[in-house]
């Protein structure tokens, strides 16, 4: 009891009470005190977060600056903190362009960035008109090379290769732009387009097998051409043996005549679906045609104005993005795995990609990355039945979320959104504690006083 009694002296002119649920209306603020002696009581008043080594207590708002100077003062104390609120749930980017783009929500890429955002290890290289850095690009576009007028200048003179770019990975909730699918994945620009959009068959060679050197992990072609080359082939065949997921716009003539690259079948060929679920007309179609993704995004151009950019060549970033996503997890995955996990997860029937079901259909042998966890409600008794939610998110699947009830197991929930509906036997103050686990067996846990 000797942590207790000193740390609660230096509350002794504060009045705190148990952690409980926040109101709109309360006049008190949660502070989490870690205390560093193994008895670890903390005040009277506090709620313990077992195996934190930290108590909570609330204290009146207009005292909480004289509470925190009092504790922090405590040779007890070793930190003393607000109890913050985290947000683990389907993201809502603050970007302008971001009310447009629909394409997040349909693949559920939204819910997916709870849990994995990109990485810096990961690049995906634009083969297109060039890539110029816009803010939204700015740090992540890498030195790049121009097979159009040989030299090591890739910028665009064209706008399209940089709206691919931007689709695939304008950096997210920045307030500016739009929010692209892969928010930390580095940019290689590879020019091989004029700014009239066409280029020849052996540029497009030499700048696959330029990014593929340059260990892209998705080389993105948002590009086609309706006759078959042995020198495409042999590139593409070329990167696959480097390691790099081959992706290439299906075309945009409304038919099922075969498009090259995308037909050749070491590429994943990309379609285009509406916000309904439907096949865009113009979209190519057939068996060739392995997945489908928005076609419709908006992008911003060079100008700097946020447009829509559709078309295959704008379903094919999209894709490389959530490709880039799952590039990132832990353990990395290769290109096979990525395109098998890609194709695994198509629902609907043009056979859209879904970033969920990608993500739960990789291997997590060796996966270390805990869960995200936090309250999603705050915890509330009714006649007393305890309810509560939480949001849990992991990058390959929550497997279970288990309540504790003053240390006793309560429920078990397998399916978001994650909640309990408890009957209290006892009055008082009862520590509500949340265990989630992903498939690995990776545990993350967050705990609340809830007062009965």
């Amino acid at each position: 009891m000797r942590v207790r009694n000193m740390v609660l002296g230096a509350l002794a002119a504060i009045a705190v009470t148990p952690a409980l649920p926040a109101h709109a209306a309360t006049a008190s603020q949660t502070l989490i005190v870690g205390l560093r002696a193994a008895d670890r009581n903390g005040p009277a008043g506090a709620e313990d977060l077992p195996g934190t080594g930290a108590v909570t207590v609330d204290v009146p708002r207009d005292r909480l600056a004289d509470a925190s100077r009092k504790l922090a003062a405590d040779p007890n104390v070793a930190y003393v903190e607000p109890d913050h609120v985290a947000h683990a749930a389907a993201l809502t980017p603050n970007d302008p362009g971001y009310a447009g783009q629909w394409g997040a929500v349909q693949t559920r890429v939204n819910e997916a960035w709870s849990s994995v955002r990109g990485a810096s290890r990961v690049v995906i290289a634009v083969v297109d008109t060039g890539v110029t850095a816009t803010p939204d690009l700015a740090g992540r576009v890498l030195d790049g090379h121009d097979f159009v007028n040989n030299d090591d200048d890739p910028r665009d003179d064209s706008g399209h290769g940089t709206m691919a770019a931007e689709v695939a990975g304008a950096n997210g909730y920045n307030g500016a732009g739009i929010a692209g699918v892969c928010w930390a994945c580095r940019i290689l620009p590879v020019k091989v387009l004029g700014k009239d959009g066409s280029g020849s068959y052996s540029d497009i060679a030499e700048g696959i097998r330029y990014a593929a050197d340059r260990g892209a992990n998705v080389i993105n072609l948002s590009l086609s051409g309706t006759d078959d080359s042995r020198l495409l082939r042999d590139a593409v065949a070329y990167a696959t043996g480097k390691g790099s997921l081959v992706l290439a716009a299906a075309g945009n003539d409304g038919s099922s005549t075969l498009h090259y690259p995308a037909a050749v079948p070491a590429v994943l060929a990309v379609g285009g679906e509406t916000s309904t679920g439907a096949r865009y007309p113009w979209s190519n179609y057939g068996s060739w045609v392995d997945v489908t993704a928005p076609g419709c995004n908006p992008s911003q151009a060079l100008n700097g104005s946020i447009e829509q950019y559709c078309g295959t060549s704008s379903a094919t970033p999209f894709t490389a993005g959530v490709a880039g996503l799952l590039a990132s997890t832990d353990p990395a995955p290769s290109a096979a795995t990525i395109r098998a996990a890609l194709a695994a997860s198509r629902v609907g029937s043009t056979g859209r990609i879904d970033a969920l079901n990608a993500l739960n259909a990789l291997p997590y042998a060796g996966d270390k990355t805990a869960p995200a966890l936090v309250f999603a409600t705050v915890p509330h008794v009714t006649r007393g039945i305890v309810t509560a939610t939480v949001a849990a998110s992991d990058q390959h699947g929550v497997a279970k979320v288990q309540f504790y009830a003053g240390g006793r197991l309560v429920a078990t929930d397998t399916t978001a959104p994650y909640s309990l509906s408890w009957k209290a036997t006892a009055k008082g103050v009862v520590a509500l504690q949340v265990r989630a686990y992903d498939r690995a067996g990776n545990a993350a846990g967050t705990a609340r006083g809830v007062k009965i």
